[in-house]
């Protein structure tokens, strides 16, 4: 099995570091956008681009892709064709969502990681176009990508640590055309970074993801 994964604005390859373990026996490809690339991309496409023309050719069983690398992961899959059996994304906002969806961590989390998570944002930050910013912040629609997929499509999202919270689907502000394209699925007890604060849970989640197209 070979996985590919892309990780969101703001950060590098080691916040899949807590996640790697519970990956060992799995041939995984991280992507890590170099700096000349961030520095000139003024739309998400233009790092999709980048991220085809360097894996492309490969065949992967998922591309799995955190908030911004889940919009790279649903353009490869629409207008690259590229090929792989499934699509997940983690905590990524095809529309602006309500203000559930906009916080990092749970408050015990940004206890223990915050300080070295805002420090990777803030160093990473400095190497990306207020252009890019604008295109996955402001009034943005990334949701006709799902209508040129074949590919069955996983969305996962942290709850926040409110598991009965009832308008999480809602708070999403998709329409329901979309809805119906997507297995939604939660990781408790986390938020935007849930591949630090829940791996475990998460690992669990995909593993359970990749077996149903195996």
């Amino acid at each position: 099995m070979r996985l590919l994964f892309l990780y969101g604005v703001n950060c590098t390859v080691k916040i899949w570091k807590d996640l790697n373990p519970y990956f060992k026996e799995t041939e995984i490809d991280y992507v890590e956008y170099p700096h000349e690339i961030t520095l000139t991309a003024a739309k998400v496409e233009d790092l999709t681009r980048w991220v085809y023309t360097n894996y492309g050719n490969n065949q992967y069983d998922a591309i799995i892709g955190h908030s911004l690398g889940g919009i790279i992961a649903l353009q490869l899959a629409a207008k690259y064709k590229m090929k792989c059996k499934q699509i997940i994304y983690l905590d990524t906002n095809l529309k602006p969502a309500e203000e559930f969806y906009r916080n990092v961590m749970t408050p015990k989390h940004m206890e223990l990681y915050g300080a070295e998570v805002l420090q990777m944002f803030n160093e990473e930050r400095l190497f990306y176009r207020k252009e890019l910013f604008a295109c996955i912040q402001g009034d943005f629609d990334y949701t006709k990508e799902l209508s040129d997929i074949t590919q069955t499509v996983y969305a996962i999202y942290g709850d926040r640590g409110v598991h009965d919270y009832p308008k999480r689907i809602s708070d999403l502000n998709l329409p329901e055309e979309a809805l119906m394209k997507l297995e939604l699925k939660f990781v408790h007890d986390a938020c935007h970074m849930m591949m630090i604060e829940n791996p475990e849970e998460l690992s669990t989640i995909i593993k359970e993801i990749l077996k149903e197209e195996n």
